[in-house]
């Protein structure tokens, strides 16, 4: 019997987040597809100031490990250091996998990869929320790196 009653409230809670999330509109899937194309842009020519413009004020960025970062300021001057150790990537790619909106929040989910120089290279798999702004612009709101394993 709490078999069928996990099943049940598993079945309901799944169906009710369904109902709730949508197709991504055009307009966000335009401007994310967009945010996705600076950090390729900005990965290749060096610019960390392309990428940091694709996040929001008070955004998060967490790495692998569980590692966060809180605000522009604080990922601007990580992406430097990461810049300034790896250089400009050679070539970068962003794959989304899927993506779902619910109200003002869009969340994607995919792999970025990025190779560098002398064979180093970069893949991540990641779950972002995007947020639609104020000024109706799409916005990294939180940001997760997921762990290989």
């Amino acid at each position: 019997m709490r078999k069928h009653w996990a099943t049940m409230v598993l079945f309901v809670c799944s169906s009710t987040c369904l109902a709730q999330s949508s197709a991504v509109e055009p307009a966000a899937r335009r401007e994310i597809d967009a945010g996705n194309q600076a950090w390729i842009d900005g990965m290749k020519q060096g610019d960390v100031e392309r990428i940091v413009a694709t996040y929001t004020a008070d955004a998060v960025d967490c790495d692998p490990e569980g590692h966060c970062l809180q605000g522009r300021s604080a990922i601007r001057k990580h992406m430097k250091a990461e810049m300034a150790r790896f250089g400009k990537a050679e070539s970068a790619s962003v794959d989304s996998a899927g993506s779902v909106q619910q109200g003002l929040f869009v969340y994607e989910w995919g792999q970025a990869e990025a190779r560098f120089a002398h064979g180093k290279k970069m893949v991540d798999r990641y779950l972002t929320a995007w947020r639609n702004e104020q000024d109706g612009s799409w916005r990294i709101f939180r940001n997760m790196v997921i762990p290989s394993r």
